[in-house]
């Protein structure tokens, strides 16, 4: 009996796990991305070397490839290319396209939070060739291109003067061109990451993050959180309300907000499994394969019957960036850590470019109790020392 076919839409280190999860299954499995030195590339029964941001690059390689599962990695572009002709194939797992896009576009999601009344940043939506104008927004204010990730191509605008730059900047980071203005909040930052099961969430985890480096990419988070029950209670009921009037598949839908206080701000929420090992902090913590969770719903699976019980270890994740390019020798940690394990992803020699185009690798951290955690996450990069080429070596 012949295996059954699955194409992984992605190469990188971030959709490793992802590949490995599915390769659990015994699937052929097949992956695209365009970079042939990828990891996924390695292990693949079959590569497919296409631009899969372009859905056309991918219609191509599903007709000619009879597969029976469709699985997106750790991006936009993945999710939302596979999102768009997930239905003409009839894969699992995935929700209609418009709503893909409302969830996926900023400025669309932006218009859900309203219609919903939910707790969100004040926002003016600006398409290409518009006249820049902050409406009734109070300054400070963030200016975003509506459909990239990582931070790319926002700013913080304190003057109204500064605004026509931040614009041209965002949209020079855009495919569209359109970008969001958004009233600038402060608070702590958090993720969450949700399973939803028949249109409520069934499963969730909470992690705090930071950004220390580049102002607006995560570069340090902990498991399990700091935050109170009743933030984490409202967060939900957020989030099964944008599940109840989007109609959302079963699966994950993984959100950012801000707090403060007992307030909170809903900044983002996506389909897509986050990058940078993220699910890798979570199974850590937790012993919960976020991995296999997450690519369930694309096989036609929903949770499983049982998941082990939840006793979360005290962990820390650290992404190891710089903010001025350098030419890279080696790097050590003095975490105060029971365990420190390292994924790098740059060998001696390689130029380290300046966050957030660029990272040295990914450190995981055990701590020896939450307080411990929680006082040294947010500075984990003051425990890391980059050497650079032909300086002291």
């Amino acid at each position: 009996m012949s295996k059954a076919k699955v194409l992984l839409v992605g190469s990188s280190f971030s959709a490793a796990t992802l590949f490995f999860a599915l390769k659990k299954y015994g699937f052929h499995m097949s992956v695209c991305g365009k970079i042939e030195t990828d990891p996924c590339h390695q292990y693949a029964d079959a590569s497919c070397f296409i631009d899969y941001s372009q859905p056309e690059n991918l219609i191509e390689v599903v007709e000619s490839g009879e597969f029976d599962f469709l699985v997106p990695s750790c991006n936009d572009y993945s999710y939302m290319s596979c999102a768009s002709i997930a239905s003409s194939f009839k894969f699992p797992g995935f929700d209609k396209f418009e709503v893909a896009k409302t969830l996926h576009t900023k400025n669309a999601f932006r218009t859900i939070t309203a219609d919903l009344s939910l707790s969100a940043p004040g926002f003016v939506e600006l398409r290409e060739g518009q006249t820049v104008d902050s409406g009734l927004l109070h300054y400070p204010i963030l200016v975003k291109p509506i459909d990239s990730f990582s931070g790319r191509g926002m700013s913080k605008v304190l003057t109204p003067d500064l605004l026509s730059k931040a614009v041209h900047d965002a949209r020079q980071a855009s495919r569209s061109g359109d970008v969001v203005l958004e009233e600038f909040v402060d608070g702590s930052l958090h993720s969450h990451s949700a399973w939803l099961q028949e249109g409520c969430v069934a499963l969730d985890f909470f992690v705090d993050e930071f950004c220390t480096v580049y102002p607006y990419q995560v570069n340090c988070s902990n498991h399990p959180s700091s935050l109170p029950l009743e933030i984490r209670s409202n967060v939900r009921n957020s989030i099964n309300r944008i599940a109840s009037k989007l109609n959302l598949a079963d699966g994950l839908i993984h959100t950012q907000f801000m707090v403060s206080g007992n307030d909170f701000w809903i900044i983002e929420t996506m389909r897509r499994c986050p990058g940078d090992l993220y699910g890798s902090l979570v199974a850590r913590s937790t012993g919960i394969d976020y991995a296999d969770l997450f690519v369930r719903p694309f096989l036609g699976k929903g949770l499983p019957e049982q998941l082990p019980e939840i006793k979360s270890q005290p962990y820390g994740r650290h992404t190891v960036s710089v903010d001025q390019q350098l030419a890279y020798f080696s790097f050590s940690n003095s975490i105060p850590a029971e365990r420190v394990d390292i994924v790098p992803l740059k060998g001696s020699g390689e130029n380290l470019h300046a966050a957030p185009f660029d990272k040295l690798g990914i450190l995981f951290a055990k701590f020896r109790d939450q307080e411990t955690m929680l006082s040294t996450t947010p500075r984990l990069a003051d425990f890391v020392k980059i050497n650079q080429l032909g300086v002291n070596n």
